[in-house]
């Protein structure tokens, strides 16, 4: 009697059950699916505040486009300011632009080495491209940096455990191609 070989479909099975739990616990009613905004110290009467204030609003009441030209805004006059280039990233991500947000959270990086809700968005956005070993680069200094009590590391943990099954997906296949969920 021959033995199926199933491997590749419990690899698939896997895949699928974990590509379900992630988008119920994601959309789940109640759940906290707001992106990790920066809200940057700035002067408490300037213009730039309100700029950047305002950018913000719009960006948490999805109005991306309107919120990428507010931190442009802000950028004309604070052009080293990396929580505007973070949210910028958090705005391209929304819109699905991730070669636009990974340059974004790659200036932001450059500009403030710790910012760390930047690699947050920089894992994300090496995820859209299926960059799995680059996601969990980023999402790993996220993890390293973040201190205990940050609501968005048990998250960043399950995304690192996620691409983790990817990767372990690929090796089961004797393949170097990561099949990611869409």
């Amino acid at each position: 009697m021959k033995r199926q070989d199933v491997r590749l479909k419990t690899v698939m099975l896997t895949l699928v059950l974990i590509s379900t739990v992630a988008l119920i616990v994601n959309f789940w009613p109640g759940a906290d699916n707001q992106q990790i905004l920066d809200d940057a110290a700035l002067p408490a009467d300037s213009q730039i505040t309100t700029q950047f204030n305002s950018a913000v609003n719009a960006l948490r009441e999805r109005r991306h486009w309107q919120a990428i030209e507010g931190f442009r805004a802000v950028l004309d006059e604070a052009p080293t300011m990396p929580e505007a280039y973070v949210n910028i990233g958090f705005a391209h991500l929304e819109l699905k632009q991730f070669g636009l947000a990974k340059q974004a959270f790659n200036t932001a990086l450059e500009l403030r080495a710790d910012q760390i809700n930047a690699y947050w968005g920089l894992a994300v956005s090496h995820e859209g491209f299926c960059e799995i070993p680059a996601a969990i680069g980023a999402m790993r200094t996220f993890a390293h940096l973040a201190k205990q009590d940050n609501p968005y590391l048990k998250k960043a943990n399950s995304a690192l455990w996620e691409w983790d099954q990817l990767k372990q997906a690929a090796q089961l296949r004797d393949d170097t191609q990561i099949i990611c969920p869409q």
